[in-house]
């Protein structure tokens, strides 16, 4: 630590409230402390008062929570000299944050009458956030499409497509034992994990389970899968989104409820990561569920990130909650909470577990729930995972465990799961095709942004198809990483408009800046990591050749035309000529990627090409010479051409 820092700036005064620049603040505590600072947060622009006070000199975190929190940024310490700075987030606390947490809600039900009270409130409120009885109401009661079932070792597979709202379908699948009789059910809402509810360790789940002698039932995220067939995947990331998924849920269980081959003594409820959300929120809003097993998610800290678990503030409910608590609300039913250690579920066996366990000695049924924890796993829905779930539900509902086989099971195809087709040719004619059709389910500020969101998944959808990648899991990684830098970098435009840059001079020009130039200058102060990280994603996965496709659709083709422009006004251009200006003009085309509109991209590559020009110039050529021969060549063939068409 270095313990004696001037001070920077003399001028500092009570008068101008000791401000100082925020990165500048930043820089010193990284020099003073011996640390190095990542940034996830902007700096460009905002400026601390009583900066210098805010420093602690005896605590590296004590300074960055003062100097970051008055503009709602915060600090994650990734190492013993590391610490990544970050945006505030609603939906994420510490461990500690969720100790206290849990203190005081203990302190609101010393015994089970007092429970109960709270348990009745969390139930009304949770509701009334989620509206979700109004929801429920608009829905169409019609005989859902179904698929012929295919037949494997010991289980069934059906796909389905059950219509919720007029003309919103929710699609899947239901796996079920080949054997007759009365079976348990089981609801499993899918979560994040990439390919959806088509990847391996989902089917290897569901048709285990169905082996075992349940019927399991998966379907597809609002806006993943054949939904985005419907409302394209940014509907997702809505709060909508986390109610129409309750929906779903409710939906498919009063479908699967008048089949005769389900007991309803059994029904159970199982999902991984916001397939966990989603399983916690369920046993909320429906008590019909006998067991439920959440993997991977449960947390008195965490909501979930995405808006379809913490886009409506269900933990607001009652004063305030927590997953832990939804969860509690179970009680006394049997309950499994699969949790690992390397993500936010590492607090389960010391912190959310023992909570759990209080509440359910109120019902003298301590016994009912379970925690399997995985100390040196992550987040994925593994084969121990899946083993804890197994065996879990094979407990209570007397599954059959001499069943318990994964390679027995067929792994299909995405194309095999799906029930309108391979590109959705067989959506029914009154199915909703535009997410403008919902607009009506959404916050109106949030759909205009949505819209905007949908236009650019378009584009990145169009520019990976136009590769004809053989992968779909590649494919669907390079859709969601253009999709995510195209949405950074137009939310870094309309967040830094150019009057944040002062008015100026061009020093290369003499003239005041115009508002296109200091746009630029905003612009181009989004950190570099925005940059490196589509760069890096594109070359994990494509040739250097279809990197520079996609950066050619970023740009529209610019590098090519520019070039056929310099061969026909240099018609004797040399090989080493091209080279060079061809080099120019690609670097052009990747800073200028990093930009939102075509007038900021055609600037950059002014830029280059001025370079382009000059080096012309420095080998032996006179550009503005060629260029006004080549103008004139030009109006001479025009000329000629209309004298040839009037006679």
């Amino acid at each position: 630590m270095i313990c004696c820092i001037p001070l920077i700036n003399a001028q500092l005064t009570v008068e101008n409230q000791f401000r100082r620049p925020l990165s500048n603040v930043l820089t010193e505590i990284s020099q003073r402390f011996g640390i190095r600072l990542t940034y996830n947060i902007d700096t460009i622009g905002k400026v601390l008062p009583y900066a210098d006070f805010r420093i602690r000199p005896f605590s590296v975190e004590e300074s960055l929570t003062n100097v970051l929190s008055p503009f709602d940024y915060k600090f994650e310490k990734q190492g013993n000299n590391h610490y990544k700075l970050k945006p505030y987030e609603y939906y994420r606390r510490t461990v500690q944050e969720g100790e206290k947490m849990l203190t005081y809600l203990r302190l609101l039900y010393p015994d089970k009458d007092k429970w109960e009270e709270r348990k009745s409130c969390l139930h009304q409120e949770v509701r009334k956030i989620l509206d979700i009885d109004s929801l429920l109401a608009k829905r169409v009661q019609k005989k859902p499409i179904l698929s012929e079932k295919r037949k494997f070792d010991g289980y069934t597979v059906q796909n389905f497509a059950l219509e919720t709202l007029p003309g919103l379908y929710v699609a899947g699948s239901i796996y079920g034992p080949l054997s007759k009789g009365n079976h348990a059910l089981i609801i499993c809402p899918n979560g994040h994990f990439g390919e959806g509810r088509y990847r391996e360790d989902q089917q290897l789940r569901m048709a285990t389970l169905a082996r075992m002698g349940a019927v399991c039932v998966d379907y597809d995220l609002f806006g993943w899968g054949e939904s985005a067939l419907q409302v394209g995947n940014a509907a997702h990331r809505s709060s909508a989104a986390q109610v129409i998924q309750a929906m779903n849920g409710i939906t498919i269980l009063d479908y699967m409820l008048t089949q005769k081959n389900i007991d309803k003594k059994r029904i159970g409820v199982n999902g991984g990561s916001g397939g966990g959300t989603q399983t916690v929120l369920l046993t909320v809003l429906d008590n019909r569920y006998a067991a439920a097993a959440p993997v991977v998610s449960l947390a008195s800290h965490f909501d979930g990130g995405c808006p379809c678990e913490s886009g409506l503030p269900v933990t607001l409910a009652c004063g305030g909650t927590n997953n832990a608590e939804l969860a509690a609300l179970f009680a006394p039913h049997p309950l499994l909470i699969v949790s690992d250690g390397k993500d936010w579920t590492s607090s389960v066996p010391t912190l959310e577990f023992p909570y759990l366990k209080e509440i359910y000695r109120f019902y003298d049924s301590e016994e009912n729930v379970k925690n399997v924890h995985l100390p040196d796993e992550g987040h994925d829905f593994g084969i121990n995972k899946r083993k804890a779930v197994y065996d879990f539900f094979a407990s209570v509902f007397s599954l059959d465990k001499t069943q318990i086989d994964e390679k027995k099971v067929t792994i299909e195809s995405e194309d095999d799961l799906k029930i309108f087709g391979k590109n959705g040719e067989l959506l029914p004619e009154n199915a909703i095709r535009s997410f403008k059709e919902l607009s009506v389910y959404f916050d109106k500020k949030r759909y205009t942004e949505l819209l905007s969101d949908l236009s650019l998944e378009k584009k990145a959808i169009e520019w990976i198809a136009s590769l004809k990648l053989p992968n779909q899991t590649d494919a669907a990684f390079l859709t969601t990483l253009i999709y995510n830098h195209l949405k950074t970098v137009k939310d870094w435009h309309n967040t830094h408009p150019y009057t944040l840059v002062p008015a100026g001079i061009n020093p290369t020009t003499g003239k005041p800046l115009t508002e296109l130039e200091r746009q630029l200058i905003a612009d181009s102060a989004m950190p570099k990591e925005v940059h490196d990280k589509l760069m890096a994603g594109l070359r994990k996965v494509l040739t250097e050749d279809q990197v520079e496709a996609i950066l050619d659709k970023y740009t529209v083709g610019k590098v090519d035309f520019t070039m056929k422009g310099y061969k026909a006004i240099v018609p004797d251009l040399t090989k080493e000529e091209e080279t060079v200006l061809l080099s120019y003009l690609k670097q052009a085309r990747e800073q200028a990627i990093d930009f939102k509109n075509m007038k900021e991209i055609s600037a950059i590559f002014e830029i280059y090409k001025t370079k382009c020009e000059q080096y012309l110039n420095s080998n032996g050529r006179n550009w503005r010479q060629l260029y006004k021969d080549y103008v004139e060549k030009v109006k001479a063939e025009k000329a000629a051409k209309q004298g040839a068409n009037i006679k």
